[in-house]
């Protein structure tokens, strides 16, 4: 069997780059004819947040709770992480595609026209998948943080240590999309991140209460 020659490899790499390159364009494409870009950041920001906070409100649960098996606390917080996920994808996917058919509806009686098979009707789709991959991914890449400190126990932590590590990066992670918030909406940046570590500080406040009554 002939090996291929260096032209044909290099003819085969040419081909592969290309269609990478026509499918970030394409992609760019669908953002510009949907304008789903602050949508998407709003969700991947709303979202995240709750991670970040369902993520802080177990780990100090199990804290007053005194539970001192780091796998029962890893174990609340991934099923959690994995219930947002699943219920932010199947929520917004099923939104964001009931929003784009009916905008796309709407186009196709105003141009007599059928538009599935179009660029306006891949868009569409594209964004309502893609959408719902950010929205289900956010709350539990927010929620990992939280997460690492459990897994150092007993080896490199005690699980006492590993509560104070894992409250602390909660409260980075919600400090640092208070950041990016306010980076996108031009407020002072450390300002916003502070409004979401109060958020966090008042979690773990009603926490407290709740356990004390």
């Amino acid at each position: 069997m002939e090996e291929p020659s260096d032209d044909d490899q290099q003819n085969g790499i040419d081909r592969v780059q290309n269609s990478i390159r026509r499918g970030f364009e394409d992609i760019g494409t669908y953002f510009q004819i949907t304008g789903a870009q602050k949508i998407i950041r709003r969700y991947f920001a709303m979202n995240a947040f709750d991670g970040a906070m369902t993520s802080l409100g177990v780990v100090i649960g199990a804290y007053l709770s005194q539970i001192d098996d780091p796998r029962s606390v890893i174990g609340v917080i991934i099923t959690s992480g994995i219930a947002m996920m699943v219920s932010g994808f199947s929520g917004t996917y099923m939104t964001e595609r009931a929003e784009r058919s009916h905008s796309l509806n709407e186009l196709e009686d105003a141009m007599l026209i059928n538009l599935d098979d179009t660029v306006y009707g891949r868009a569409g789709r594209f964004i309502s998948v893609f959408a719902a991959l950010v929205d289900g991914s956010a709350p539990f890449i927010a929620s990992i943080p939280s997460l690492i400190p459990f897994f150092l126990v007993p080896r490199l932590i005690d699980i006492g240590n590993a509560f104070t590590a894992s409250m602390a990066a909660s409260i980075f992670t919600l400090f640092i999309l208070g950041v990016y918030l306010g980076t996108i909406s031009g407020e002072n940046i450390v300002y916003s991140g502070m409004k979401m570590v109060i958020s966090g500080a008042a979690v773990a406040l009603i926490a407290l209460l709740l356990n004390v009554h």
